[in-house]
């Protein structure tokens, strides 16, 4: 139970002053007024006895008196006579008895003020008892504002403090013109209380800045201590395990979702290889739980810190950044070479139309359409056109804009069939389109849908041998998305191979030629899904294969 502080002096000093108040009180009258009382009784009880003495003395005097006046015979000796005669007088004696009991009297009335004295002692007593309390009370309330008081607001504020509330100050409600030893230390608790936040504040800032620095890092980032815990980590991290939760304190539960230390045989423990084995540096490769297909490239180093070696910090990597820079590059090279192309050939062609439209209009102009003559050199004239606008179709495919836009699918693909006709015509391949009449248009870049195209296209080339079919379909479902599909006669995927086909550098060629990088079908899935579409695959060994690519309905990507 919480007694305050005041209560408990003053409680303390009231039970104290009236225990020895009632010790005293009762000391005082036990003693004093006994010893009164008894030295009053004695000196009554031998003034009677005095007084009965006197009384007797009298009697007896009269009777012998008496004897002697009715027996004048008796003879009696001289001193007995000038007892009896010669000596006080029966009124001296009567006088002497009456004036003892005067005094005595007056020792009554003297025993009586003094006792009344006494009393008047003891109201004294209680009055200045009551005088001493509320003194007392007085001096609590004086203590209270001057003393309790400020150590109750310190002691509140102190408490507003341990929880965190750096902004609470002390209010001094005394208005004293004499500064005393608690307002100096109010001022230095409050003077205390201005320094110790601005330091959190700064230190709060210091802390920003760094999370801030490690979360504009493109790479994810976490430093974890030897008990496993994750003491930072950036955004790219918490991205790369599916979550904005910073709660998750153990390295295994945050990336894994396990409850206990990845076993050894599963997994390699960088915080084990570094602070037990005292290892430098570790390169591997993991997945997390949130995101399995996803391959992560993952540095550890130890951390020195008081010159130990108590932290681990890994730089994670997505290896499809690697894959996006792949493409990038792939771009960038196709660029330049169409660029070139588009250049050398153009300038060429373009001299030998000028030169043929020249020989038209001089030889041929004024020709009948159906001379057989007229006829081949308008037939080398069209292919010479077509032939300038291959170079143009290269340069529109290396066109990027990182921008999503509204695009024709029939346009592209027609675009992307006409580039690669050469190549799948050069390898016995036919192929097979079934368009419908009306345009269909997705949302996402052009350039980027047709290295998909691209992709897949030479992948199905890749797959079937001479005299292979290559069909490409495209068509809306029920909820308007639009479904294409790329059906191949090739040689199909074998079933242990189906998971990890869209897996970075991963490639089922048997032979140098038709082994190339295995960044393709990965690159593929990273541009499909960067426009919210899906692409999935079904295959049968010795039939062939069908990639299919789902793109939402414009309007629904508009609502997201």
């Amino acid at each position: 139970m919480f007694v305050s502080l005041n209560r408990k002096i003053i409680y303390t000093i009231l039970s104290l002053f009236l225990v020895t108040s009632l010790i005293f009180g009762y000391t005082f009258y036990l003693i004093y007024g006994n010893k009164i009382q008894n030295e009053q009784l004695y000196s009554i009880q031998r003034n009677q006895q005095y007084i009965d003495l006197l009384f007797k003395n009298i009697n007896v005097i009269r009777e012998f008196r008496n004897i002697l006046h009715n027996n004048p015979n008796i003879k009696i000796d001289e001193t007995l006579y000038k007892n009896l005669y010669l000596s006080d007088t029966e009124e001296d004696r009567i006088a002497q008895l009456n004036n003892e009991q005067k005094q005595i009297a007056q020792m009554r009335q003297s025993y009586d003020q003094r006792y009344k004295a006494i009393q008047e002692s003891l109201r004294i007593f209680i009055i200045s008892t009551l005088l001493l309390i509320t003194s007392i009370l007085l001096l609590g309330l004086l203590i209270t504002k001057w003393i309790l008081n400020p150590i109750n607001n310190i002691s509140k504020t102190s408490s507003e403090v341990s929880l965190g509330n750096l902004s609470v100050r002390i209010k001094n409600t005394r208005q004293s013109h004499f500064v005393d030893e608690l307002d100096y230390l109010i001022q230095t608790f409050n003077s205390m209380l201005d320094t110790l936040q601005q330091t959190i504040s700064e230190v709060q800032d210091k802390e920003a800045f760094l999370q801030s620095l490690i979360d504009s890092i493109p790479d994810g980032i976490r430093v974890i201590d030897k008990k496993h815990n994750i003491i930072i980590a950036n955004k790219a991290y918490y991205k790369q395990v599916g979550s904005n939760n910073r709660n998750c304190i153990k390295c295994y539960e945050s990336s894994q979702n396990i409850k206990t230390p990845c076993p050894s045989e599963v997994f390699h423990c960088p915080v084990k290889e570094i602070l037990q084995n005292r290892k430098k540096n570790i390169k591997l490769v993991q997945q997390f739980s949130a995101f399995p297909q996803k391959h992560l490239s993952i540095n550890a180093a130890p951390m020195n810190y008081q010159g130990k070696n108590q932290y681990v910090v890994e730089a994670i990597r997505d290896l499809s950044d690697d894959i996006n820079f792949s493409h990038q590059q792939k771009l960038s090279s196709l660029g330049f070479l169409s660029t070139s192309i588009a250049h050398e050939i153009k300038n060429h062609l373009g001299a030998l139309r000028m030169l043929l439209e020249r020989q038209i209009d001089r030889f041929y102009i004024n020709r009948d359409d159906n001379d057989e003559e007229k006829q081949n050199i308008m037939l080398i004239y069209n292919e010479l056109i077509n032939s300038i606008a291959v170079p143009e179709r290269l340069l529109k495919l290396t066109q990027s804009s990182s921008d999503a836009k509204k695009i024709n699918v029939k346009e592209n693909l027609n675009d992307v069939i006409c580039l690669l006709d050469y190549e799948a015509k050069r390898n016995g391949i036919s192929i097979e389109y079934k368009f419908p009449n009306k345009d269909i248009f997705i949302q996402g870049n052009s350039s980027d849908f047709k290295m998909v195209a691209i992709n897949i296209i030479l992948n199905a080339i890749k797959a079937m041998d001479n005299k292979g079919i290559l069909t490409i379909s495209i068509k809306q479902n029920a909820k308007k998305q639009t479904i294409i599909s790329f059906s191949d006669t090739g040689v199909g995927i074998s079933p242990e191979n189906m998971p990890r086909i869209f897996d970075p550098f991963f490639s089922e060629g048997k032979d140098n030629i038709k082994k190339g990088a295995g960044l393709g079908l990965s690159i593929t899935k990273s541009l499909v899904e960067k426009y919210n579409g899906s692409i999935s695959v079904s295959s049968t060994i010795g039939s062939g294969s069908c990639f299919t690519l789902s793109f939402p309905s414009i309007k629904n990507v508009a609502k997201k």
